[in-house]
């Protein structure tokens, strides 16, 4: 035998071995807030570096400072828009991420209007700027980004956007997110409105403080789970849309499908075999029990359901594929009025 094909089965080893490592990844679940302005455009008095200070202290693992990239504020420049990197760089550590976007807004069309975050670019575009509109943005968005970047689409009800209009396949993978919690509100309507025009959006949980009240005192979190706590591997959580919602500051949800985490697109499975698990650390406090969780399909249709009650459940169920997505809820003892958390769906095709 040769000393090429010798090598083969020591290859073909090392190549399955990193083929279960990839399949074995663990991940964690990190909570924080993904859009806040500070005094650089509309935030009152409060700098980026009151908000990452704040924000830190009060225990989150990430925190996005994302003012109005609009030339109405005559204190967002590009030097200020550097000066809050910096500062997310200065406050970042193993414990927690800074992070510098901005929001695309007063976009009032023609072109469709809707407010959009944008999470960890190098540079911005002002909405109000000649000749820029939602498309331009769309492609300004995926087009020689040199850094992980991913969007969301911020407090937004059914018609937003043009009706969620001008989708195309590159321009779905830029916007990832779907603010369902902002400022305290529900815009649930708005989510399943994309999700049915086709766009691949995560529920994510963003406060919109304009100062720093509401990340001090208030408690929905986006949860993201990631291998790790580093910027890199939050936005590549965020832009694999690993991410979900919750209006309880810990609580820990994993969805899978077949296998596959959430954010996940299958293709042409024959069935599904669902797995979620709930988990509130906060396991002394009854208000904090698992009571229900779902797992909905298009347009929110009811694909199953489970009662419960404890602070850890998991659960699996097996269904022939009948929708395009699943996505799973999950209920509370102290909210009974509506889901606490909303998973990231598994996409089919």
């Amino acid at each position: 035998m040769t000393a090429r094909f010798r090598l083969l089965p020591a290859i073909l080893a090392l190549f399955l071995i990193g083929a279960s490592a990839r399949a074995a990844e663990v991940y964690h679940h990190y909570f924080g807030n993904t859009h806040s302005h500070s005094c650089y455009s509309d935030g009152k008095t409060e700098t980026p570096a009151d908000h990452f200070r704040k924000a830190k202290a009060a225990g989150y693992d990430f925190y996005a400072v994302t003012d109005h990239a609009l030339a109405k504020y005559p204190q967002f420049t590009a030097q200020t828009y550097e000066l809050t990197k910096r500062e997310a760089d200065r406050f970042t550590d193993s414990k927690f991420v800074g992070i510098t976007g901005f929001e695309f807004s007063e976009n009032d069309g023609p072109g469709g209007k809707g407010h959009l975050t944008v999470l960890n670019s190098v540079g911005y575009l002002d909405a109000t700027g000649p000749n820029v509109n939602l498309p331009i943005f769309y492609d300004w968005l995926v087009t020689n980004q040199p850094t992980t970047v991913a969007a969301s689409f911020n407090h937004a009800g059914k018609d937003t956007y043009n009706g969620y209009d001008y989708l195309t396949p590159a321009r779905r993978d830029g916007v990832t997110m779907f603010e369902v919690i902002n400022s305290g509100k529900l815009h649930y309507e708005g989510f399943l409105a994309a999700l049915n025009k086709g766009w691949r959006v995560a529920p994510i949980a963003a406060e919109d403080g304009h100062g720093t009240w509401r990340l001090i005192n208030d408690s929905y979190r986006t949860g993201v789970l990631a291998t790790s706590l580093t910027r890199q591997n939050v936005m590549q959580a965020i832009r694999a849309r690993r991410v979900y919602c919750t209006w309880d500051k810990n609580l820990q949800l994993t969805f899978t499908a077949n296998g596959s985490i959430m954010g996940s697109v299958l293709r042409n499975p024959s069935k599904l075999s669902f797995r979620v698990d709930v988990r509130d650390p906060d396991s002394s406090d009854p208000k904090d029990r698992i009571t229900k969780i779902e797992i909905l399909g298009d347009n929110g249709k009811l694909v199953a359901s489970r009662t419960c009650s404890g602070h850890s459940v998991s659960w699996t169920l097996t269904r022939a594929p009948e929708c395009k997505y699943y996505f799973a809820v999950v209920y509370t003892a102290d909210k009974t009025d509506a889901p606490t958390a909303y998973s990231a769906p598994v996409w089919v095709e």
